[in-house]
Parts: structure tokens; C-alpha cells; sequence
């Protein structure tokens, strides 16, 4: 009988430092695992005084690497992501009182160290065979840190979120079931879909015909060769050189307004400008069940003051097909914050342990 994935888990939390293993872990439902230990198992180079095939084979080490595929419950856990991700929350009591119990957690880079991002530990439960305890297998991943969180936005289904890591050690436990967790698995109702109403994506203010649309916060590690030290089969540490916010949306031709803007700089332009356009951009996402007792649905928000957005190829005239153009942008440096993403629900705070 083959080993099925259906009983495995996800789960992460907040380290207080490096070294210091989490002890607070938060699970969370995933479509797909791919987080696992990388052995770098490698071949000796050709040797004279021999015949020409591999001689040796040895290690170089070892590195944690991977992520996963979830379908975010904006209850309670991924907010923990959001926060390993940008750096930074800050939250406060919604003050409309028809609204309360609900608050708003802003996770933005922390402004006294743009390149800060928080230790984290995530573990994987690997599931046992035939209901035999002893082939059940976990794994603890310590020293991590989130590369990426990705976002895609369909128009009929709900949205999903891939959370890349890096990590520098592990270790293998045979008896996953003595794992505690700080919460159950959440439910589906705080699972943002498409068709809701509340949600949207504009720029520059403006509200576009999304077809598809995806976006991705990215923190973009040095190379980890440069990691290593001479003695140590683990990565030294995990040093994030750049961080930025992307997007890509296909927008439906409904006027020449959004493609005379992006080449000309106006709606009403006939010439090129050189000028780049630049606009706000506001991404929001709610779930299709109001939170318990209230008449507000859970929500993301991610917006950023300024994004620079180019077009992908130009108009494509298609028989039998509708006419659509493609946008790319990514956030630059502004006066104000960078970017910033909104979590409401009902959860009072997130504060990363010391």
C-alpha cells in the first residue's frame, strides 16, 4: 500500500533568537509540502592514474530549503507568516464600535533595520504507514527565515500562498505524536475567495478588470556558498541582501485609458513618453464568511505608495479570444512606508517572542 500525505502537518513559530529553538508552534492546513533537508551529495573530481569514470563520491554539507502551498486562513496562524516575512506588526482595536472585537495588524519592514527578518522554526510530521507509530517520522527545521511569500489572485477559486524558506539546521524526531501545538486546525471560513465583492486590486487608485493577477513579497538571501564556513556542515547564518514587493496582472481590454497611460503618461497621450508610470498599488482580499458575531468578512490588504508597472508585450489580437494586456510592476523606495500588508480579524495581537 502506498503511503498517503493527507495526514502530515505543517506548522511553524517565532524563535526568540538565533540558535534557540522555537516553543510555540502554530499549524496550518497546506496543499502542498516541498520544505526538507537538502544533502548535498556530490561526485570527486576525475583523477589521473585511473580509468575515466566517478572515483569518490562526498558531502558538501546540508541545507534546509523548500516551502509550501497553502490556502491561507486569515483567522489566527498566518498571520505568524506575514510577520516572519515583513519584520514588523503593529496592531489596534478597530475604534468604530459596531465593530467590536475586531483588530487591524499592520506587518510592514521594521523601519530601524530595513533588512531585519525574524528567526523562525518549522516542522513537517511525515506520516506513519498501515497505523505502525514507529514508521511516523518529524522533522524540526530551526534557524529559518522566509524568502518569499507569493500570492495568487484567480477569478474563480480561492486564493493560495506559497511561503519559500531557508534554514540552516534539523532534526529528525520518531515520535512526531508527542508534537504539542498552540491551536487546532482552523476552519475553511476564513479562506479569502474571488468572487467576494469586498476585494479588489487597483492602481493608482483606480479599480482594473482583473483576469489574473499575482504578487509576491521576496527577500533575497546572500548566496548561500558565501554562508558556508570551513568545519561546519550547516550554513553560518541567513543574511537577506534585498527585499521588494512584485506583481503581474492581466487586465481585460475594456478602453485605451491603462495602455495610453503606461506608454504616453497620459489617458489621453498619442506620443511616447519616457517617463516610467508610477501609482499606488492596492491589493485586498476577503473571505467569504463574515467573522463570528460580526458583519465583516476577514481581510488581507496590501498596499504600497508607489509602483513602478510596465507593460508585457503590447496588445495581442487574437481570433476567438477576448483582448487582454499584462502588467508587471514592483514597489521602489518612496517617502512614506515602503509597502505594508492589513490583517483584520478577531485576534487581539501577534508578538514575537524575546
Amino acid at each position: 500500500m502506498a503511503l498517503t500525505s493527507a495526514a502530515g502537518i505543517l506548522s511553524f513559530g517565532p524563535q526568540t533568537a538565533k540558535g534557540v529553538t522555537a516553543t510555540t508552534f502554530y499549524r496550518h492546513r497546506a496543499v502542498d509540502i516541498d520544505l526538507s533537508i537538502n544533502d548535498d551529495v556530490r561526485l570527486g573530481q576525475l583523477e589521473v592514474g585511473g580509468v575515466p569514470v566517478p572515483t569518490f563520491p562526498y558531502k558538501a554539507g546540508y541545507i534546509i530549503g523548500g516551502g509550501a502551498v497553502l490556502q491561507p486562513r486569515l483567522q489566527d496562524t498566518f498571520g505568524w507568516l506575514l510577520y516572519g516575512a515583513m519584520g514588523k506588526c503593529t496592531s489596534v482595536a478597530d475604534d468604530d464600535p459596531s465593530d467590536s472585537g475586531i483588530y487591524e495588524h499592520t506587518f510592514e519592514m521594521l523601519s530601524t533595520d530595513a533588512s531585519y527578518v525574524p528567526w523562525m522554526t518549522f516542522r513537517k510530521v511525515i506520516p506513519r504507514k498501515d497505523g505502525v507509530a514507529t514508521t511516523d517520522l518529524g522533522e524540526t527545521y530551526t534557524d529559518c527565515k522566509v524568502l518569499g511569500l507569493g500570492f495568487q489572485m484567480p477569478t474563480d477559486a480561492p486564493l493560495t500562498a506559497r511561503v519559500d524558506v531557508i534554514g540552516r539546521t534539523f532534526e529528525l524526531d520518531t515520535d512526531p505524536t508527542l508534537f504539542s501545538y498552540a491551536n487546532t486546525f482552523e476552519d475553511w471560513q476564513s479562506i479569502p475567495v474571488a468572487c467576494m465583492t469586498g476585494g479588489h486590486l487597483k492602481i493608482g487608485g483606480v479599480t482594473l478588470p482583473i483576469a489574473g493577477a499575482s504578487f509576491a513579497w521576496t527577500n533575497q538571501p546572500l548566496d548561500p556558498r558565501a554562508e558556508r564556513v570551513y568545519g561546519s556542515p550547516a550554513l553560518d547564518d541567513v543574511t537577506i541582501l534585498s527585499r521588494q514587493l512584485a506583481f503581474d496582472i492581466i487586465v481585460k481590454y475594456n478602453d485605451p485609458d491603462l495602455y495610453r497611460e503606461v506608454l504616453t503618461g497620459s489617458s489621453s497621450g498619442t506620443v511616447w513618453s519616457g517617463e516610467p508610470m508610477v501609482g499606488s498599488f492596492d491589493a485586498k482580499m476577503v473571505s467569504a464568511k463574515n467573522m463570528p458575531s460580526l458583519a465583516e468578512p476577514y481581510s488581507l490588504q496590501v498596499e504600497a505608495a508607489d509602483a513602478m508597472m510596465t507593460q508585457v508585450g503590447g496588445i495581442r489580437l487574437a481570433a476567438g479570444q477576448a483582448v487582454m494586456m499584462r502588467f508587471q510592476g514592483t514597489i521602489i523606495e518612496g517617502t512614506g512606508t515602503y509597502a505594508t500588508m492589513k490583517l483584520r480579524n478577531k485576534v487581539a495581537s501577534y508578538v514575537w517572542p524575546v
